[in-house]
């Protein structure tokens, strides 16, 4: 029996937007396979097709796209015996970095018929799924200012960034973790499935996929030049030492404002009122990883 492959595409994901040239390589390398090419037409209209590709029979269903269609792909997929394959085109692409899957377009192919198939987590923060990261504070509004822009590519990503530094006004906000109540002013709170955010950023140093929780890092509201001072420990790996830094393995945390709680998911951006929260679900999704990867 051939093996089966359904590939789920984002069409404006990466600087080449015509993806004529990807998809006549894919039908190349995968002529022995049972494979379908599907275009997206709109925002979660990947968790719909791979949807029907699982119903279809399909044993791998291919993100081929940024984190947000991975995301997609992998809300599709979790909890189902079919297994996600990563074709990484984003400005961060997080999950793939994690799994050592290459950014090289045709090195990511080689993934899918030579790699590891390995179980991992995910997570869920409120009504959405995420594989790599989500959270409240810096992080989320960078994610809904990002969505807005017309740019890709890490460079605007950055820049929002570093403007949302100096602008951002942290709000207070009820954390409930283990039994336990505190009240705090989150500059940034992420719950990570995998070590880092994308591009090297490595948010939660010690983060496993597949050790059944999520790391909380907390960076309370810092004075801005500590914050600046610390963004070096962001790319080597250091941040979790930071002593103004609460880090811990949590399975579950949940969050209450008094108003509306911006979020992200993989760093696509939402909101909801009143309660968030976040837990993990372990061995919630197979993917395929690279074949040295060790978690």
């Amino acid at each position: 029996m051939k093996k089966s492959i359904f590939f789920v595409i984002n069409p404006i994901a990466g600087f080449r937007k015509d993806k004529t040239k990807y998809i006549d390589i894919i039908k190349k390398e995968f002529d022995d396979y049972r494979l379908e090419i599907y275009l997206t037409k709109q925002r979660k209209d990947a968790i719909r097709i791979t949807g029907e590709a699982i119903a279809s029979g399909f044993e791998t269903v291919v993100a081929v796209g940024g984190d947000g269609t991975v995301n997609e792909v992998a809300t599709g997929l979790c909890g189902t015996r079919s297994a996600l394959g990563i074709i990484p085109m984003g400005s961060g692409n997080g999950l793939a970095r994690s799994l050592k899957i290459p950014i090289n377009f045709k090195k990511s192919l080689e993934v899918l018929k030579h790699g590891r198939l390995v179980q991992i987590d995910m997570g869920r923060a409120g009504h959405r799924h995420f594989c790599a990261v989500a959270g409240i504070g810096l992080d989320a509004i960078v994610g809904y200012r990002f969505d807005q822009t017309k740019w890709r590519g890490p460079l605007p990503y950055f820049i929002i960034t570093a403007q949302e530094i100096f602008r951002y006004r942290p709000e207070t906000c009820v954390l409930e973790l283990e039994g336990q109540k505190m009240t705090c002013e989150p500059f940034l709170l992420t719950l990570a499935n995998t070590q880092q955010f994308g591009n090297g950023a490595i948010i939660a140093p010690h983060a496993k996929c597949n050790d059944g929780y999520l790391d909380l890092c907390l960076v309370p509201n810092l004075p801005k030049h500590i914050i600046i001072a610390s963004v070096p420990r962001l790319f080597n790996g250091t941040l979790a030492s930071h002593p103004r830094i609460t880090y811990k393995k949590v399975s579950k945390l949940v969050v209450k404002k008094s108003s509306q709680i911006r979020f992200h998911v993989d760093g696509e951006p939402d909101e909801t009122s009143g309660e968030l929260s976040f837990e993990v679900l372990p061995g919630a999704l197979n993917v395929w990883a690279s074949a040295n990867w060790q978690a």
